[in-house]
């Protein structure tokens, strides 16, 4: 016990020096005292080095070797010093570093006299350094796994062992607390130097860090560990949510880092997927190394990651679709690492896979399978849901508190009731036959919660009947901004702003308007086409008069797997080229296009108080909000006063974004209190709170407004 406690001591000491390091760094003004830094990285690495060298093989031959290395590589490192101590910069380098007059420059002082801060270590420096670091930190690691009396089991080949000593030291207590102690040690010195938003970020980093369910080998510390590093990490994927929807033009270098991070991230959890179902932590160990270079990198580039050439993000498609791209991987693995702690391995087990034989197009057929069976498997699971409405209910309370109507907030409220009530708890912990049960087991239509047989016959037809009826008082509102979980994903702050993809993606700008678009029509007939013959089989083989499955699984069920939890989410992540709401904008759910077709000839529909303000306004910022591109609203609405549409789905960032409060909801209720001779309350007089949009859009609106109200009054 007392040797592991001196162990942990040298490790917090060699914690704090290089902390202290990377400070001395950052804040070096020549090129000698960066000298100085690289020089005690080099003693540190030599001597674990050589104290490796030792603990392998105790002999009198391995000390020798070690004092050896030791001295060879300490008198190299002092000999590098001294040929840069008291080195000056010239009077031009000293001019372009500091910006200093020709006329304040003295060529016979050195530079630490005349520069209070010099400029930032070149490219080179800065990977060599964090090379030392890394080197450091490992030697240091397998030094004190020797010296704790660790082993290191690996049989085959050199190449095995080297793996296995990787992954035995890399995934060590050793070496990964004491690297998440540097992380935060280093933030914690240079608090004072970074941006406040990017300390946030590379402190979160570092919790992150701590939490490696390799380092102990417990099964309750890789329990916890996963649920609290996860937890950490859904924070930080929330956090950069709201510094984009917050910050539309950034710098490339913070451009550069999100995505690089959330790569890193992503490999992580992969590798946390295969280490818990394969024993094997090669790539998780891969990915902290990573994680530890980009620490560094970004850490020494310090202020200027966030200087430097800015541009919008929303200009560059490619890197929003490698940022969400990058940000599902690492939440898909998530969400399979929960799986595995809630159900245990037998989570695995149950996925239904074929042996990929037999004939070529049989081989194609079944390897289409199982992957769309493993990747459904995952995004279909309760704990997948709850990790993923976790992360986007955080954005829709965000949305909560900037939205102006009242209504609107009601039903984002009655979104995340939804989300967790109806798609999670009730057919995943509460129901336990959720395919007997009407509108709850058969959410999503036909193929939901299974085959097409006799027994359920009643239920799929009663799931038709409810969501009709309340899609003709209610509009199909209530199904895609409300019941579906599509309402959660898309309303969101960050996803919300997205919607500008509609009108500049070339996939987007198709499917403007309430035109139906030949595209939509082809992709629409083919998923009705596809559910009803799936359907119909399904039914003949419930029945025994057929005998056809897709590889033993029920048609309709397999395609519901592979449209929702498949291909919706290639949607999802494909937002810079489709736009917001590709569900809907496409035709591609078939839930959604039957409650559509019924909203069209009920209740629900847009007004405005008058269409002469429609005619007045110059900004159109209703046709602009609707995250489902329908830019002709403001045309019907001069028009008729009101507007109906096959594709409206009732988001109502319409209504909120319009700067005179002109436009309301009408459904049944506004039919009631018509049939009734009640006055709808759609008169102005509620609190004005901040509009949805873009900063600095408020101003333009009242001075809008304003000019409009005068017009009015002159005429």
């Amino acid at each position: 016990m007392l040797q592991v406690l001196w162990l942990w001591g040298i490790a917090a000491s060699m914690a704090v020096l290089t902390s202290w390091l990377v400070k001395r760094t950052i804040h070096a003004q020549t090129t000698a005292d960066r000298a100085v830094v690289f020089y005690l990285l080099v003693t540190m690495a030599s001597m674990f080095g050589g104290a490796v060298i030792f603990l392998l093989s105790p002999s009198g031959t391995s000390l020798l070797e070690a004092f050896g290395l030791n001295a060879i590589l300490m008198t190299g490192g002092a000999v590098f010093v001294l040929r840069y101590y008291g080195e000056k910069y010239t009077e031009e380098e000293l001019s372009e570093a500091t910006s200093v007059s020709n006329s304040e420059i003295s060529e016979t002082k050195p530079v630490a006299e005349l520069v209070k801060q010099s400029a930032p270590a070149s490219l080179a420096s800065r990977a060599s350094l964090i090379f030392l670091i890394v080197l450091s930190e490992f030697l240091m690691g397998w030094t004190f796994v020797l010296a704790s009396g660790s082993s290191v089991a690996a049989t085959g080949s050199s190449l095995n062992l080297a793996i296995s000593t990787f992954d035995s030291v890399v995934g060590s207590d050793w070496f990964i607390f004491t690297m998440a102690l540097e992380m935060i040690l280093s933030v914690y010195m240079l608090r004072s130097s970074l941006p406040k938003s990017f300390f946030i970020i590379v402190l979160l980093q570092s919790i992150i860090m701590f939490f490696a369910p390799t380092a102990i080998n417990n099964s309750s510390w890789v329990t916890w560990s996963i649920y609290l590093g996860s937890i950490v990490m859904i924070g930080l994927l929330i956090f950069f949510y709201e510094y984009l929807f917050n910050n539309r033009i950034i710098a490339n270098g913070m451009r550069t880092y999100f995505v690089a991070l959330i790569s890193v991230y992503a490999f992580m959890m992969a590798g946390l997927y295969i280490w818990l179902i394969q024993g094997s932590a090669l790539l998780f160990v891969l990915s902290i190394v990573a994680e530890m270079g980009l620490y560094f990198s970004v850490i020494l580039t310090g202020k200027n990651i966030e200087s430097g050439k800015s541009q919008s993000w929303m200009l560059d498609p490619w890197w929003v679709f490698a940022f969400l791209g990058m940000t599902f991987v690492a939440e898909y693995f998530m969400g399979g690492l929960f799986d595995i702690e809630y159900y245990g391995m037998s989570f695995v087990s149950s996925i239904s896979l074929v042996p990929i034989t037999g004939s070529i197009a049989n081989q194609i057929g079944a390897a289409f399978f199982d992957f769309i069976s493993y990747f459904g498997t995952v995004t279909g699971s309760a704990w997948f849901l709850i990790m993923m409405g976790a992360e986007m209910g955080a954005l829709v309370v965000f949305k909560i508190r900037i939205t102006r109507e009242f209504e609107t907030k009601i039903r984002l409220v009655l979104v995340l009731v939804a989300y967790f009530g109806y798609s999670i708890l009730l057919p995943s912990f509460i129901l336990s036959n959720p395919a007997s049960v009407p509108f709850v087991g058969w959410s999503m239509g036909i193929g939901t919660a299974g085959a097409v047989a006799p027994a359920v016959l009643g239920a799929i037809l009663g799931t038709y009947l409810i969501t009709g009826v309340l899609s003709f008082l209610f509009g199909s509102r209530q199904t895609c901004s409300l019941f579906c979980t599509a309402a959660l994903m898309y309303q969101g702050t960050f996803y919300d702003s997205m919607k500008e993809f509609n009108r500049t993606s070339t996939v987007g700008k198709k499917f403007l308007t309430s035109r139906i678009s030949s595209l939509y029509k082809v992709i629409a007939s083919l998923v009705i086409v596809s559910i009803i013959v799936a359907a119909v089989l399904s039914y003949l083989n419930s029945v025994r008069i057929i005998n056809f499955t897709f590889f033993g699984t029920d048609i309709t069920y397999f395609l519901y797997v592979f449209y929702f939890n498949f291909l919706w989410y290639i949607i999802f992540v494909s937002i810079p080229f489709i736009g917001t709401y590709g569900c809907v904008t496409t035709g591609m759910c078939h839930i959604g296009l039957f409650n559509q077709f019924v909203s069209r000839f009920g209740l629900f529909r847009l007004k405005v108080k008058d269409p002469m303000q429609c005619v007045n306004c110059e900004t159109k910022d209703c046709a602009k909000a609707c995250p489902v591109g329908l830019t002709d609203l403001p045309g019907s609405f001069i028009k008729s006063g009101q507007f109906r549409s096959h594709k409206c789905i009732g988001v109502g960032d319409c209504v909120s974004a319009c700067p005179y409060e002109n436009e309301y909801f009408y459904d049944v209720r506004g039919w009631l209190r018509e049939k009734l001779g009640r006055k709808n309350p759609d008169v102005p007089g509620r609190p004005h709170l901040p509009i949805i949009g873009n900063p600095g859009q408020s101003a333009t609106r009242s001075l809008v407004k304003e000019s409009s109200l005068k017009l009015q009054k002159t005429s």
